[in-house]
């Protein structure tokens, strides 16, 4: 398994529960796709440099996971077809 990081920027919109609910999907693909959460780190809301879907603000957060480099692309199809992630990046950290 690779190591990987996800950044990822939700809706400002969005209550407690359903960006708790958001956080826990994306972990799930994590896992249903064979990987495991390594470390997650909430960084709250934040103003964008840029307004995203007319938002000038969102919550971020990054997870450090582990995956099978398969696993990302199925994770990334679902991640893009969500309307509640406004962006998400992911990137190996492989050294």
């Amino acid at each position: 398994m690779k190591e990987y990081e996800i950044v990822y920027v939700l809706r400002p919109d969005l209550t407690d529960e359903e960006r708790t609910k958001k956080v826990e999907r994306i972990h799930s693909l994590i896992t249903d796709n064979g990987g495991q959460v390594d470390k997650v780190d909430d960084w709250g809301k934040r103003v964008l440099a840029y307004e995203i879907q007319h938002y000038p603000e969102a919550y971020y957060g990054l997870t450090l996971f582990q995956l099978p480099p398969q696993g990302v692309n199925k994770m990334s199809e679902r991640l893009n077809i969500d309307e509640e992630i406004l962006r998400y990046q992911i990137v190996a950290t492989d050294k």
